[in-house]
């Protein structure tokens, strides 16, 4: 678990020199840190040197404290944009994966007087009922020992509990050293409480009633059912001409198994 102060939020900087004149605000997954998204902001400061990209890790995740405005997406959003501005950035662009993608779009509002593009990698504005991958998740270390004995005995567990190893010992490194044992860092009743509000929040309001000079791109996994077959044909429906839709190849862990596919469309679309 953090011990930053409440409120307190980790960020590192990807750049290319030391000049540039844009920002790219890259938000994790539930579970994750700011470092998942590194062979994506790698990609694109490499491509797009105007660029610096933040990687941010989000309240209750990484280096990062618990938030100051609640466990809720609305109130992890509120949390990015208080850091934004006490850091004194202007973002050109937002990304944001799965829980990090409606975070994102929780924003939006608050940035309605600035020119902002949004992109939504693989996660929904719907009110859905818990389920997916994380939500298994969650309940899969529930039913594990609170401590073990060595790093690798925990991904095996993990695996024993259905899933891939690579989802598996990406979860361990959430496991810090404590007293001969490895413990989570993580506060479980904190995602739980932040995944069941994801599930809840509506956020189409904000896809369909975009402010002047926002726009908002989604990414649709082929291989993952994050975004719905509903959600897919009603933003297909969107004829606003600032929401686009992109469908590539790869599951829902794509930025990471894939970073290359996301690199492409932010290079080729960022203004």
């Amino acid at each position: 678990m953090s011990h930053a102060e409440p409120g307190t939020l980790a960020a590192t900087r990807a750049a290319v020199g030391d000049s540039h004149s844009k920002s790219l605000i890259l938000l994790h997954g539930i579970y994750g840190r700011g470092r998942n998204l590194q062979a994506v902001a790698r990609g694109v400061t490499a491509a797009r040197p105007e660029y610096a990209c933040w990687l941010v890790d989000l309240p209750h995740h990484g280096e990062s404290g618990r938030g100051a405005h609640g466990d809720t997406v609305a109130g992890l959003a509120e949390d990015v944009l208080e850091w934004l501005r006490s850091s004194e950035i202007a973002p050109t662009a937002l990304l944001g994966h799965s829980y990090g993608g409606k975070v994102a779009l929780a924003m939006m509002p608050a940035l309605a007087a600035q020119p902002l593009q949004v992109w939504i990698i693989d996660s929904t504005p719907e009110i859905k009922a818990p389920s997916g991958s994380a939500w298994n998740m969650l309940g899969a270390i529930r039913r594990l020992p609170r401590e073990f004995p060595t790093r690798e005995t925990a991904v095996a567990a993990i695996v024993e509990a259905g899933f891939p190893l690579g989802v598996a010992q990406w979860m361990g490194t959430n496991l810090v050293r404590s007293d001969g044992h490895f413990i989570w860092r993580l506060d479980f009743d904190a995602m739980e409480r932040l995944l069941h509000d994801f599930f809840r929040t509506d956020l189409w309001p904000v896809v369909e009633s975009l402010a002047p000079g926002h726009e908002v791109h989604f990414l649709k996994a082929s291989e993952s059912s994050a975004l719905s077959d509903a959600s897919v044909a009603r933003l297909e429906s969107n004829r606003s001409g600032r929401v686009f839709l992109h469908h590539r190849t790869g599951g829902h862990w794509i930025h990471a198994e894939s970073p290359a596919i996301v690199v492409e469309l932010l290079v080729e679309h960022l203004p």
